[in-house]
């Protein structure tokens, strides 16, 4: 719970030179050691660590860029649902999903907690561009602007295809949910606030505030490929080794760093190619440190939630 402009450092990937000299590995980093999950605030910590969390796999919603100009983005989401989540929801350009399933502004505050697809998804994995905004609540998830001829869409709004964090926040107080989904952020920029890195608003910390039990997000600008590969890792680590959100995505970043991985099953066909083409890359500090957690830092918590 970093203060000030501290806020904006990837703690996790604080490094130190190893003690015994390592060509390929020089630098110890805090992450081997220890799971690191950020908090914004303490009362955001407080709220999220109340919350309980829902298997991943129970009702999974996976977006491909809209936008189609993401180039593992298909990939990426093709693996999640072949290997982890057969029965998830499309959303985007994907080839399997529905004609209507756009991927919208709307499609996705539709599986959020208070959103009109109750109950909410357990799991939330978006592949988009973001983008931090100049006013923090202007940072966006780029998705797709809703079908004009679609009565309900907000064609008229600026910019309609943008979700801000005005968006994401503009529902009405209601009763806080023992549980919560898990919302993965597969994108640039997530959690990267341009200003007021004292208890940031970011597309990470809106969607805490929204409900969530745990967000996955992004400090900067992420390689796409080295990005597909982290995420498949993740979800193997969270749904085939049990292991909770935080510590899975350190499993993850452990992978990227280790020289002599190996691939998960998850990992197939281009995407596989793509990683094992210039393996040394994905355990460089900017392929991997970007994403990090916000939400509940517990290893196991419980589906009815914690009480305060």
């Amino acid at each position: 719970m970093p203060c000030g402009n501290l806020g904006a450092v990837p703690w996790h990937a604080a490094r130190l030179p190893r003690q015994r000299a390592d060509a390929r590995r020089p630098y110890a980093y805090v992450c081997e050691d220890t799971v690191i999950s950020y908090a914004a605030s303490g009362g955001e910590f407080l709220r999220a660590a109340r919350r309980g969390r829902v298997p991943a796999s129970e009702r999974a919603v996976l977006v491909a860029d809209p936008s189609g100009d993401l180039t593992w983005a298909q990939d990426e989401v093709t693996a999640l649902r072949t290997a982890y989540y057969t029965e998830a929801l499309l959303y985007g350009w994907h080839e399997d999903a529905p004609e209507n399933a756009l991927g919208t502004p709307d499609d996705v505050l539709s599986h959020l907690p208070g959103g009109p697809a109750a109950p909410a998804a357990s799991l939330l994995h978006l592949v988009v561009h973001g983008l931090a905004g100049l006013r923090p609540t202007d940072s966006a998830l780029h998705l797709a602007g809703p079908d004009t001829a679609d009565p309900q869409g907000h064609a008229d709004a600026p910019d309609p295809g943008r979700l801000t964090v005005t968006r994401i926040l503009d529902v009405p107080a209601g009763e806080p949910a023992a549980t919560g989904p898990l919302i993965v952020l597969s994108a640039c920029e997530t959690d990267l606030s341009s200003r007021d890195h004292d208890e940031a608003l970011t597309p990470t910390t809106a969607l805490l505030a929204r409900g969530a039990t745990d967000v996955v997000g992004s400090r900067w600008k992420v390689s796409d490929s080295a990005s597909a590969a982290l995420m498949v890792v993740f979800h193997h680590q969270l749904t085939v080794a049990g292991l909770a959100p935080p510590d899975a995505l350190r499993a993850a970043q452990l992978w990227m760093l280790d020289h002599d991985r190996h691939p998960v099953p998850g990992l197939t066909g281009l995407l596989l190619a793509e990683t094992q083409s210039d393996a040394g890359s994905l355990a460089r500090a900017v392929s991997w440190a970007g994403f990090i957690h916000q939400g509940n830092p517990a290893p196991h918590a419980p589906v009815e939630g914690r009480q305060p």
